[in-house]
């Protein structure tokens, strides 16, 4: 049983990996910063809030989506 499990998948190549995570690394924009937000919660550090995550031009990477991040100058920026 544990052989046939871990034969399941093949091993993808470097190009493969990419591709699927979208090779996007450092310019990733699904995430700015938004004026359309939710406050989530209140925490000591200020406002916790949520958005809809934006699509990219590579087109909408989290269908239904939401990013999470901080209420900073009446807008809603993830915190990374």
């Amino acid at each position: 049983m544990k052989k046939s499990i871990l034969s399941l998948g093949k091993v993808l190549s470097k190009t493969e990996q990419k591709e699927i995570s979208g090779g996007m690394f450092g310019s990733f924009d699904a995430c700015s910063c938004s004026s359309n937000y939710i406050v989530e919660w209140v925490d000591s550090r200020g406002e916790v809030c949520s958005y809809v995550a934006s699509g990219t031009s590579g087109g909408d990477p989290f269908p239904g989506g939401r990013c999470l991040g901080r209420v900073q100058n009446d807008l809603c920026c993830p915190e990374y």
